[in-house]
This record gives C-alpha cells, structure tokens and sequence, in this order.
C-alpha cells in the first residue's frame, strides 16, 4: 500500500512539472508573436506602414529680389527673399546663396549695398549687380556698366560714324557688322619716303664749272621723237595718281553701344534714389517742379530733339583694335556692312582685296579703245553738272531749286 501510495506521488508531481514546463512555453511563444499576432508575418520582418515617399529633390537657397528694384537703390534684407533652387541645376554666375547655416551667409549679404543695374523682382541678385559694400574702397571695384557687357579677352573701342560708314544709321547695340577699309597707295622714294617722282637739282662744284650739260639729270625720261630727236618727256601732273584696294579687314564685330555714353555718373558716385513723395493733400498745391493734378492744366508738351550719332563703340580683339586704330590714322575709308542676325557665329571670312586690275579681270570689263569720234560735251563735265559726283550729304544741307518763272506769274 505505501509503496503503491508513493509511486502516485511521483507521477502527480511529473505531471505538474510538465504542464507548468508547457505553461512556461506558451507564454514565451505569445510575448514573441505579440507584434506579429495577426498579420502572418515572420518575427524578422518590418511592418510597412504606407507607400515609400518619394525623395525630395536637394536645393539651395538664392536670394533673389522682392520687388523691382531699381539702379541706385540701397538694398536692406526685406527687399529680398530665396527661393529654393535644385542643385542639379546650372545657377547663374555669382548668384547669392543662403545657406540658412548658423555662422553662412544669409539675406544680410545685401544689407547696405546699391544696385549697379535694375533688377525686376523675382529676379536672382548676381554679386555683380550690387556694389561690394556700403561705401567701395576701391575705385576698382566699381567700374563702369559698359565694362560689365564686355566678355573676356575683348576691348572696347569708340569709331566716328556717318550716315554712309553707319550703314544710313541702322545699327544698334547688339549687331553685329564687318568693316570694310580701303587704302590708296603710292610708290615713294625709298630713302626719303617721299612721292615720286623726285624733284631734281643739279650741284655744280667750283673747279667743275665747265661741266657739260651732259652731267646734269633732268625730270622725266628721254625718249626717242620725230625726225630721229631725242625728247624728253615729264610728268602731266604734279603728283602720282594713287591706287586703291579695298578689302574686309575685320569681321564679326560686336556694336556695344551707338552714340555717346550717358555722362550723368561721371566723377561722382551712383546716387541713392530718395524715397517717393506723397500726393498732395486735397485742395494742397502741388509742390514746385511736380505736375498738376488731375484735371488741372495739362502741361505743354516739350519736342523730342533726336540727336544724331557721330560715334559707335565696337567690342573686338585686341588685335583687331589696333588694325582698326592704324587704318583711321592711316587715312583708310572705313565703311561698316550690318550682317544677318543667322550669321552672328560665322567667323574668319576669307575674302579677295578688290583693285581695278581684279575688276577688270573678273567682271570681264573691256577697256575703252580709242575712236576718231567722242561725246561731247566731255563726259566728266556733263557728270558733275548733272550731280551724279556729288558728296554725301544728308538732303537737308540741299539748297532748294528754284522754281521756274512761267508767264502771267
């Protein structure tokens, strides 16, 4: 019996162990599914919550302008702001950043600096536009406008300009032209770099008096004449008739401006624009120099007097400006051709200089034979009376014909 008693307890106590073993178990297994329960997913998986979002694009700041601020004006920060600007796209050269960083640059890079040029607003703020500080402390760093639309590796040079030579005033800044020089050249004395031909004197010295005539060199050349004479034969005019050749010595040159700069900020440094003046009260009279209100007197209307250009400033080489300086020094006529606006990148043309000799052998032109029969009167007479040779003179500068008197008048 007690044996039998005892065996009981043996297995009584197995079996709780083995179901508090089985308990133990269970409760492990349901803390390790508790993020899982429900969901089929494995303990090593992530939930996902939504769809992946799509990456935002990096960007820059640049400062760009609040308003339209115009050339003069002292910038503060609340006349700028930024917009966001993706860093995979160019920015313009010497845009302003803001890093948004402490100790970066921010909207106060502009604090205190004055427009160079007009800049509209939502337009980007170039380091170029604005002067460098408050107050530049080098004349240096300020320079004209004009030096700003110059590109690299080019000069600007002033060329007077006529109504003919301008191309009857068409150009305008932006074109593009071709010049156009011709030379009139002469045979000189090489030693004395004067004309020939040389005038001639005859030196006679003291114990040579009795020199023969033989000795003494004359103007002209002998030549052989009638009746087995020897004739000497001198020039019909005074001076040598010069030949001409013209060629188009530069091309592609870029017209920076036509007619005088303004000199309006000259000596004296760009002036800050004051701040608008209020309107007038009602029933106040506007302030002297402003105009009447509306519905006063109108003011006279003041004529527009156009000036017309005497000058052109051309951007070119270095190169080309010194050609262009020695053929208006040199007396060369100088002529501009306005090209299209298509052949703006077609450079180093390739032309043939154009004397009488290449007009006469390329155009096929006869020379005239002499005949026992001529015009009459002269033809060159007849030319200049008729005004075909005329100058260049703008038609206003014409006197008028006077009219012919009929009868009964």
């Amino acid at each position: 019996m007690g044996a039998g008693r005892g065996r009981r307890t043996g297995m009584v106590l197995i079996l709780i162990i083995i179901i508090i073993l089985i308990a133990v178990l269970g409760i492990g297994y349901v803390l390790l599914r508790g993020g899982t329960a429900g969901t089929g997913e494995t303990p090593g998986e992530v939930a996902q919550e939504g769809p992946t979002p799509t990456p935002i694009p990096s960007t820059v700041d640049v400062i760009v302008a609040a308003r339209d601020l115009p050339r003069g004006a002292r910038l503060s920060m609340q006349d700028v702001t930024t917009v966001r600007w993706p860093v995979d796209v160019a920015r313009p050269p010497g845009a302003l950043e803001s890093r948004g960083e402490v100790g970066t640059a921010g909207l106060e890079q502009v604090e205190g600096r004055i427009a160079r040029v007009d800049i509209l607003n939502g337009q980007p703020v170039l380091d170029h536009m604005i002067t460098p500080g408050d107050e530049p402390s080098e004349i240096g760093e300020t320079g004209s406008d004009a030096a700003l639309l110059i590109p690299a590796d080019r000069v600007a040079v002033a060329f007077p300009l006529s109504r003919v030579s301008g191309v009857a005033y068409a150009l305008r800044a932006g074109d593009h032209v071709d010049i156009m020089v011709s030379f009139r050249l002469v045979d000189v004395d090489e030693d004395f770099q004067t004309i020939l031909p040389n005038q001639v004197g005859a030196t006679v010295a003291l114990e040579a008096v009795e020199a023969t005539a033989q000795e003494i060199d004359f103007l002209g050349r002998e030549e052989d004449g009638p009746f087995g004479l020897t004739v000497m034969v001198v020039p019909s005019e005074l001076y040598q008739r010069p030949r001409q050749v013209t060629q188009l010595l530069i091309d592609n040159v870029t017209v920076l401006r036509v007619g005088t700069f303004p000199l309006s900020d000259l000596d004296k440094p760009i002036v800050v624009q004051a701040a608008e003046t209020p309107a007038p009260a009602e029933g106040e009279a506007p302030a002297e120099g402003e105009p009447a209100a509306e519905g006063g007197t109108a003011p006279t209307p003041v004529p527009q007097v156009v000036v017309v250009p005497d000058i052109v400033t051309l951007v070119m080489s270095r190169q080309d400006a010194l050609v262009l300086k020695y053929a208006l020094e040199t007396g060369g006529d100088i002529d501009f051709a306005l090209r299209s606006v298509l052949d703006n990148e077609v450079d180093d043309v390739q032309t043939d200089s154009v004397t009488l000799q290449y007009i006469i052998d390329f155009y096929n032109v006869a020379t005239p034979p002499r005949l026992p029969i001529a015009a009459e009167p002269r033809i060159d007479l007849l030319a200049e009376q008729s005004g075909i040779f005329t100058s260049a003179e703008p038609l206003m500068n014409v006197p008028e014909a006077t009219p012919a008197t009929g009868e009964g008048s």
